[in-house]
């Protein structure tokens, strides 16, 4: 009869165990399947907050400089940028909006552009090209491609009744 009680608690000890073990199995599967989920949706996030930063920094400068004469197209090291020219305290200002080493860039300076460093500029967000194209006299098309989510394409179109953004 001992021999039978041995046997019986032994079955119902690795029942026991056998559950347990389940239990961690399943825990940790759902631990794994979460962390997918959170790991997937903070790409598409970091994806979105890249799209919505880059379109809304430069939609922002562009609407602050909305008249004839201010916005002007220009290349920089075989890339396009954005000149924004700004009268500060008397004094002519030229903020340059562009792409460099990987980097979309902001540099203001004073009206000699001759000697600038364009590494100097503050960097804004990393991305892999910044190409602007006029489509007509108030619009220009803006393609900027990011380094890990495609490329963002827009139309800035100016607002105010002067017309004409200079290239």
């Amino acid at each position: 009869m001992r021999q039978q009680d041995r046997t019986r608690h032994m079955i119902d000890m690795l029942f026991v165990i056998s559950l347990l073990l389940l239990f961690a199995l399943s825990a940790l599967m759902l631990i794994a399947l979460g962390a997918s989920i959170y790991k997937r949706s903070t790409d598409i996030m970091k994806n979105n907050y890249d799209n919505r930063t880059a379109f809304a920094y430069i939609t922002e400068k562009l609407r602050q400089c909305d008249s004839t004469g201010i916005v002007e197209l220009k290349k920089i090291n075989k890339h396009d940028a954005i000149v924004l020219h700004s009268d500060l305290e008397g004094r002519d200002y030229q903020t340059f909006i562009y792409y460099y080493d990987g980097y979309l860039m902001e540099l203001l300076s004073g009206e000699y552009e001759d000697d600038l460093l364009f590494e100097a500029g503050q960097k804004i967000m990393r991305i892999e090209d910044f190409k602007v194209i006029r489509l007509e006299h108030d619009t220009l098309q803006i393609d900027i491609e990011l380094e890990d989510a495609g490329t963002v394409s827009f139309i800035a179109a100016k607002r105010s009744s002067d017309r004409d953004w200079e290239t």
